[in-house]
């Protein structure tokens, strides 16, 4: 398998299967998604050789690190996480549109939000592709706080249109960015200073900022990660937390826990400082891994990319 970056990979085959069985779940209900996931999803697996041999390394990864947990790194185990994913793209429909109801998120950090929304001073928030990080973007309903979502796609701005109509109370604003330029520095500085939050992935390298990337172990085995987050931190100077949402039995379990209260950019120990940063994100990655093996979306060589 060729190691490419992850923005190389192609996933449309997959993304109009999601799209139809979007369609079906809006005209006929979600019995006929339920039906229809299965031979969707499986038409997919068995096509996608790449991700399949990528779902299989970090089962194999996992169940090396953690012999305990009973994860087999077999296909089945595979497909189950292809079929989570397609699931988790219904609920992220939900999530933006619909609004997911609070009786079913279970969020203990809840007044620490409120805390962080009602000080006048926001933060960045670190998440990744583990679980639904869609739920946590609902983040302003649960506290009437503006959540700023960096994103890779170029549709940030008709997607934005589309949720303002369909649900204009939404305080979600998507921002397509392929690196901080300085026009994008003072325009999240200035939202950090009304108060707003900012989240962005931790477990993706970037796209045009070849070596901004720094290796911390995860899984027992050296991955790259972005430095991009934290220096990002270090210019608006604001707080650091990490922001995961796993899906359990009775809804949606939100963890916020506090990373650093300001990104260090002092001569001499910046490198070191970010490298640490790097590090506990990816500790605490692979701990929520541990929570809900099967919810870790990654579908391309993690541990060997290529810019």
């Amino acid at each position: 398998m060729s190691s490419l970056h992850w923005s190389r990979y192609r996933e449309q085959g997959f993304f109009l299967g999601i799209r139809f069985l979007f369609w079906l779940h809006h005209r006929l209900g979600p019995i006929a998604f339920k039906l229809a996931v299965y031979p969707v999803v499986l038409c997919y697996y068995l096509k996608n050789r790449r991700g399949r041999a990528a779902t299989r390394e970090y089962l194999q990864l996992f169940a090396a690190r953690y012999p305990d947990a009973g994860i087999v790194p077999n296909w089945t185990t595979g497909f189950r996480i292809f079929l989570n994913f397609a699931n988790s793209a219904r609920e992220k429909l939900e999530a933006w549109f619909v609004g997911i109801p609070q009786s079913q998120v279970n969020f203990p950090e809840r007044a620490f939000l409120h805390q962080i929304a009602s000080s006048g001073q926001g933060g960045v928030l670190i998440g990744s592709h583990l679980g639904n990080l869609e739920v946590c973007r609902a983040l302003g309903s649960l506290t009437d706080v503006r959540v700023n979502v960096l994103v890779h796609t170029k549709h940030a701005k008709k997607f934005n249109r589309m949720m303002q109509m369909l649900n204009p109370k939404s305080q979600v604003c998507l921002i397509q960015v392929t690196e901080v330029t300085p026009t994008l520095a003072m325009q999240l500085s200035e939202a950090v200073e009304r108060g707003e939050l900012v989240v962005i992935v931790g477990d993706r390298t970037p796209i045009n900022s070849i070596g901004r990337t720094c290796e911390a172990e995860f899984l027992g085995r050296p991955a790259p990660f972005p430095q991009g987050p934290y220096i990002l931190a270090a210019l608006l100077k604001c707080p650091v937390y990490t922001l995961f949402c796993l899906r359990s039995r009775n809804g949606y379990d939100i963890y916020m826990e506090k990373l650093c209260d300001r990104v260090q950019m002092k001569r001499g120990d910046r490198e070191a400082h970010i490298r640490e940063l790097v590090a506990g994100f990816a500790e605490r990655l692979e701990h929520y891994c541990r929570m809900a093996p099967l919810q870790w979306y990654n579908f391309y060589p993690f541990w060997d990319q290529q810019q």
